[in-house]
C-alpha cells in the first residue's frame, strides 16, 4: 500500500499488483458502500498480465474520512481519481474501470477537461449522472415510458440515502446494510445472485454515504457533462436491481466509441463474477493499447 494526497489534503490508500514496468496499467474504482477489496477477484484475474491499481475512495477503508457533504462532490472525487491516475501512470497511459459510484466518478472525469492519458474506460452499474435527464427526455420523445418506469427503484433508494444528517447516522448505526440486503432478497428473486461482499459495509464506510446528498439532486437539476472521446465499454449485469440494464442501453449521443454488453449476475457482478467481468475488461484493454491522448 502507498498513499496519495488529495488536492484538499486528505490521504488515499492506494494498492497495486502485477508488473508495473511492462504491463498495461488498469485502475479500478469501487462504489458505495464498498472499499478496494470489492475488486479482489478482478485483481487476481488481471494481475498476471496487467499492472492493477485499486484504492479506497475518500470516506472508505484506510483513506481519509472528511465529514462535510461538500467534500464528496463529484468535482473533488474526480480530482482524487486524477491524482491516483497520475500516481499509477508509468507514462504509457492508463485504463479505467469503475463500478457503481466508482463508475459515476470515472464518467465525471472522462467527460471533463482532464481526461488526458486515459486509454479506455469500462463502466459497470454506474452511469454519468449528468446524462440521466437527457436519457429520460429521449425516451419520453419516442414514448418509451416503460423504460423510464423500469428505473423506479433508483430514485427511491438514492433519495433515501441523500437525506442529510439522517443517512450518515443510519449508516453508522448499521441500519443501511439491512436495507441493501432486504432489497436484494426481495427484488433478485428467486434468490439473490450477488448477496453483497462480506467485508465492506455501510456501517464501516458510513462517511462515504454523503456522496448521495452531495451529487444526486444537484447534478440532476443542473447537468453539465456531455460526451467524451475516451472509448467506453458498458457492462450491464442482467439482474441489477439498482441500475437496470435498460437504463444503460441508450448512451449519450456524443460518446464517440461505446460497446454495451450484458453480463450475468446482479449489482455486485464484479465481485461474484470476476472471471466473466475480468475477461471483458482484459479484451477491452487489449483493443485500446494506443498512445495516450496528450493534455489539452
Amino acid at each position: 500500500m502507498t498513499t496519495v494526497t488529495t488536492s484538499d489534503g486528505f490521504e488515499l490508500a492506494v494498492y497495486s499488483a502485477g508488473d508495473e514496468a511492462t504491463r498495461p496499467t488498469v485502475v479500478l474504482v469501487h462504489g458505495f458502500p464498498d472499499d478496494h477489496t470489492a475488486w479482489d477477484g478482478i485483481v487476481e484475474h488481471l494481475a498476471e498480465d496487467h499492472h492493477v491499481v485499486t484504492y479506497d475512495t475518500r470516506g472508505t477503508g484506510a483513506s481519509g474520512r472528511p465529514g462535510r457533504i461538500a467534500d464528496y462532490r463529484l468535482d473533488q472525487l474526480a480530482a482524487d481519481l486524477r491524482a491516483v491516475l497520475d500516481h499509477a501512470d508509468t507514462g504509457a497511459g492508463v485504463h479505467l474501470v469503475g463500478h457503481d459510484w466508482g463508475s459515476v466518478q470515472a464518467w465525471h472525469l472522462i467527460t471533463g477537461p482532464q481526461r488526458d492519458g486515459i486509454l479506455s474506460f469500462t463502466s459497470i452499474s454506474g452511469p454519468c449522472i449528468d446524462h440521466i435527464p437527457g436519457w429520460v427526455l429521449r425516451k419520453a420523445r419516442v414514448r418509451r415510458f416503460r423504460d423510464i418506469v423500469a428505473m423506479w427503484k433508483s430514485p427511491l433508494y438514492m433519495g433515501f440515502f441523500s437525506i442529510p444528517l439522517l443517512a450518515p447516522v443510519l449508516a453508522r448505526l448499521g441500519l443501511i446494510d439491512p436495507v441493501i440486503r432486504l432489497s436484494l432478497k426481495v427484488f433478485e428473486r428467486p434468490e439473490p445472485l450477488d448477496p453483497r461482499p462480506a467485508g465492506p459495509s455501510a456501517r464501516r464506510n458510513a462517511a462515504s454515504i454523503r456522496i448521495y446528498a452531495a451529487n444526486v439532486l444537484p447534478r440532476l437539476l443542473r447537468p453539465v457533462r456531455g460526451g467524451t472521446d475516451v472509448p467506453v465499454q458498458v457492462l450491464t449485469p442482467g439482474r441489477d436491481i439498482f441500475i437496470p440494464p435498460v437504463t444503460q442501453s441508450d448512451p449519450h449521443p456524443d460518446v464517440g466509441t461505446i460497446d454495451i454488453r450484458e453480463v450475468p449476475g446482479g449489482h455486485w457482478a464484479p465481485t461474484f463474477n470476476p472471471g466473466v467481468v475480468g475477461d471483458l475488461v482484459a479484451s477491452w484493454v487489449a483493443r485500446h493499447r494506443q498512445e495516450p491522448v496528450s493534455r489539452t
